[in-house]
Protein backbone atom coordinates (compact mmCIF):
# COMPACT_ATOMS: atom_id res chain seq x y z
CA UNK A 1 0.00 0.00 0.00
CA UNK A 2 1.25 3.30 -0.66
CA UNK A 3 -0.51 6.69 1.21
CA UNK A 4 -0.44 9.39 -0.98
CA UNK A 5 -1.38 13.19 0.41
CA UNK A 6 -1.93 16.70 -1.53
CA UNK A 7 -3.03 19.87 -0.28
CA UNK A 8 -3.89 22.40 -2.81
CA UNK A 9 -3.02 25.08 -0.60
CA UNK A 10 -0.33 23.60 1.53
CA UNK A 11 1.55 25.46 4.42
CA UNK A 12 4.84 24.78 2.39
CA UNK A 13 5.97 27.80 3.67
CA UNK A 14 5.80 27.33 7.11
CA UNK A 15 7.09 23.88 6.96
CA UNK A 16 10.19 25.45 5.12
CA UNK A 17 10.55 28.34 7.69
CA UNK A 18 10.44 25.56 10.54
CA UNK A 19 13.23 23.50 8.73
CA UNK A 20 15.10 26.71 8.48
CA UNK A 21 14.89 27.95 12.06
CA UNK A 22 15.24 24.52 14.06
CA UNK A 23 17.00 21.97 11.38
CA UNK A 24 13.87 20.07 10.77
CA UNK A 25 10.26 20.31 10.32
CA UNK A 26 7.83 21.03 13.84
CA UNK A 27 4.58 22.15 14.21
CA UNK A 28 4.17 24.95 16.01
CA UNK A 29 1.26 25.65 18.90
CA UNK A 30 1.36 28.71 20.85
CA UNK A 31 0.41 29.23 23.96
CA UNK A 32 -1.72 32.40 24.02
CA UNK A 33 -3.57 32.46 26.94
CA UNK A 34 0.08 32.80 28.82
CA UNK A 35 0.81 35.85 26.37
CA UNK A 36 0.97 39.37 27.53
CA UNK A 37 1.87 40.69 24.71
CA UNK A 38 1.37 38.94 20.69
CA UNK A 39 2.51 40.33 17.35
CA UNK A 40 0.86 39.27 14.40
CA UNK A 41 2.72 39.03 10.80
CA UNK A 42 -0.24 38.38 8.64
CA UNK A 43 -1.06 35.72 10.50
CA UNK A 44 -5.15 35.59 10.73
CA UNK A 45 -4.52 33.88 14.33
CA UNK A 46 -8.18 34.91 15.24
CA UNK A 47 -9.74 33.60 12.18
CA UNK A 48 -8.49 30.99 9.77
CA UNK A 49 -4.80 29.73 10.93
CA UNK A 50 -5.13 25.92 12.39
CA UNK A 51 -6.17 26.20 15.86
CA UNK A 52 -7.65 29.31 15.40
CA UNK A 53 -10.97 28.16 17.52
CA UNK A 54 -8.77 27.46 20.58
CA UNK A 55 -6.48 30.29 19.81
CA UNK A 56 -9.43 32.77 20.08
CA UNK A 57 -10.74 31.44 23.12
CA UNK A 58 -7.46 31.44 24.99
CA UNK A 59 -6.93 34.86 23.73
CA UNK A 60 -10.58 36.33 24.60
CA UNK A 61 -9.83 34.51 28.28
CA UNK A 62 -6.21 36.40 28.41
CA UNK A 63 -8.27 39.72 27.50
CA UNK A 64 -10.81 39.07 30.29
CA UNK A 65 -10.56 41.62 33.34
CA UNK A 66 -11.92 39.52 36.52
CA UNK A 67 -10.90 39.48 40.23
CA UNK A 68 -7.28 38.92 40.41
CA UNK A 69 -6.32 39.24 36.79
CA UNK A 70 -6.70 43.51 36.50
CA UNK A 71 -4.82 43.04 32.98
CA UNK A 72 -5.53 42.81 29.72
CA UNK A 73 -2.91 41.48 26.99
CA UNK A 74 -1.94 43.54 24.05
CA UNK A 75 -2.01 42.62 20.00
CA UNK A 76 -0.14 44.27 17.81
CA UNK A 77 -0.75 43.59 14.35
CA UNK A 78 0.91 44.06 10.55
CA UNK A 79 -1.25 42.63 7.80
CA UNK A 80 -1.63 43.39 4.69
CA UNK A 81 -5.18 42.74 4.22
CA UNK A 82 -8.04 43.20 6.90
CA UNK A 83 -8.38 40.46 9.20
CA UNK A 84 -10.28 39.27 12.24
CA UNK A 85 -7.25 39.41 13.89
CA UNK A 86 -6.52 42.83 12.91
CA UNK A 87 -9.98 43.59 13.98
CA UNK A 88 -9.38 43.05 17.27
CA UNK A 89 -5.38 44.28 17.47
CA UNK A 90 -4.92 47.47 19.86
CA UNK A 91 -2.56 48.30 17.42
CA UNK A 92 -2.45 47.57 13.85
CA UNK A 93 -0.27 48.71 10.97
CA UNK A 94 -1.51 47.98 7.29
CA UNK A 95 1.31 47.23 5.02
CA UNK A 96 2.20 45.78 1.20
CA UNK A 97 2.65 42.17 1.43
CA UNK A 98 6.46 43.10 -0.10
CA UNK A 99 7.14 45.67 2.93
CA UNK A 100 5.84 43.18 5.57
CA UNK A 101 9.28 41.43 5.44
CA UNK A 102 11.11 44.56 6.06
CA UNK A 103 9.23 45.26 8.96
CA UNK A 104 9.97 41.77 10.13
CA UNK A 105 13.50 42.41 9.79
CA UNK A 106 13.69 45.70 11.29
CA UNK A 107 11.42 44.08 14.12
CA UNK A 108 13.77 41.42 14.78
CA UNK A 109 16.58 43.95 14.97
CA UNK A 110 15.27 46.07 17.58
CA UNK A 111 14.91 42.78 19.36
CA UNK A 112 18.35 41.87 19.72
CA UNK A 113 18.44 39.00 16.89
CA UNK A 114 21.60 38.15 15.83
CA UNK A 115 22.76 38.68 12.37
CA UNK A 116 19.65 40.78 11.36
CA UNK A 117 20.21 44.09 9.96
CA UNK A 118 17.02 46.12 9.83
CA UNK A 119 15.45 48.11 6.94
CA UNK A 120 14.47 51.23 5.98
CA UNK A 121 10.73 52.15 6.62
CA UNK A 122 8.56 55.09 6.50
CA UNK A 123 8.09 56.96 9.36
CA UNK A 124 5.05 55.56 10.72
CA UNK A 125 6.33 51.84 10.06
CA UNK A 126 9.19 52.46 12.37
CA UNK A 127 7.15 53.81 14.94
CA UNK A 128 4.85 50.78 15.46
CA UNK A 129 8.07 48.53 15.06
CA UNK A 130 9.60 50.16 17.76
CA UNK A 131 6.86 49.86 20.04
CA UNK A 132 6.09 46.53 19.17
CA UNK A 133 9.80 45.73 19.87
CA UNK A 134 9.34 47.70 23.20
CA UNK A 135 6.72 45.59 24.25
CA UNK A 136 8.00 42.47 23.49
CA UNK A 137 11.08 43.25 25.26
CA UNK A 138 9.12 44.41 28.27
CA UNK A 139 7.22 40.78 28.36
CA UNK A 140 10.22 38.79 27.82
CA UNK A 141 8.61 35.01 28.35
CA UNK A 142 4.98 36.28 28.55
CA UNK A 143 5.06 37.14 24.60
CA UNK A 144 4.69 35.33 20.98
CA UNK A 145 5.22 36.39 17.72
CA UNK A 146 3.38 34.68 15.02
CA UNK A 147 3.85 34.89 11.17
CA UNK A 148 1.24 33.71 8.28
CA UNK A 149 1.11 30.81 6.52
CA UNK A 150 1.46 32.80 3.31
CA UNK A 151 4.43 34.87 4.65
CA UNK A 152 7.73 33.22 2.54
CA UNK A 153 9.90 30.96 4.53
CA UNK A 154 12.40 34.04 5.72
CA UNK A 155 9.32 35.68 8.15
CA UNK A 156 8.65 32.61 9.46
CA UNK A 157 12.29 32.22 10.41
CA UNK A 158 12.48 35.78 11.84
CA UNK A 159 9.50 35.06 13.81
CA UNK A 160 11.11 32.03 15.14
CA UNK A 161 14.25 33.90 16.06
CA UNK A 162 12.46 36.77 17.74
CA UNK A 163 10.53 34.50 20.03
CA UNK A 164 13.66 32.39 20.87
CA UNK A 165 15.56 35.53 21.63
CA UNK A 166 12.55 36.70 24.01
CA UNK A 167 12.49 32.86 25.81
CA UNK A 168 9.13 32.10 24.31
CA UNK A 169 10.37 28.55 22.77
CA UNK A 170 9.73 25.26 24.44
Amino acid sequence: ARWHQYEPAGRDQVRAGARLAFGSVVDTRYVVDKARVMVSLDADILGVMPGSVRYTRDFSAARRVRSGHAEMSRLHAVESAPTNTGAKADYRLALKPSALIAAARTLAAAIGVIGVTPVPLTAESQRFVEAAARDLTANKTASRVVAGDEQPAAVHVLAHAINQALGNVG
